[in-house]
């Protein structure tokens, strides 16, 4: 008697390429988010875009189809967004990256037409574009030992006293 075991395996859908997390931008800056994914020979029912930041989240856009074009897009982000949906891979752009209103929690889900979706989750970090100035400081006591060493005596002292600190 002879038993043969065959082993299949199921190919299910996954991410092949997924942004950073953190992904960290520079206020003003574009954020452009780009996944790829491998449907395992399905094609897609939807993409979506969720802020999972706020409570309760917020779908910012859908796509069902192949293109630039989403079938529900969050009306916040009407001319602030671009996508691209092919079915291997989604290129998500939010212009003009703005500190209080994009750093947060986002979700990207793919659902396939028969398996269970796939999701990604990703954080925006927008950091301050303009560093701060560096403050001068110094110190009192050098002030006066170098107004004394080299004879500018009290009287240069009392008028940058005066200037200064007034």
């Amino acid at each position: 008697m002879h038993y043969v075991l065959f082993c299949f395996a199921e190919l299910q859908p996954a991410f092949t390429a997924v942004p950073p997390n953190p992904f960290t931008v520079l206020e003003s800056d574009n954020i452009t988010l780009e996944w790829y994914y491998d449907l395992a020979g399905e094609s897609f029912d939807r993409v979506e875009f969720i802020d999972v930041t706020s409570s309760p989240t917020i779908r910012i856009l859908e796509v069902n189809t192949i293109g630039q074009t989403p079938n529900r897009l969050l009306d916040d982000y009407t001319g602030r967004i671009q996508v691209n949906v092919t079915a291997t891979h989604t290129f998500i752009t939010i212009f003009g990256a703005n500190r209080t209103v994009h750093s947060k929690d986002y979700e990207f889900e793919v659902v396939p037409e028969f398996s269970r979706s796939i999701s990604s989750s990703v954080t925006v970090s927008v950091q301050c574009k303009y560093k701060s100035r560096s403050v001068f400081t110094f110190s009192f006591t050098g002030i006066v030992r170098t107004c004394f060493k080299n004879n500018f005596g009290l009287y240069f002292l009392l008028i940058y006293l005066l200037v200064f600190y007034t």
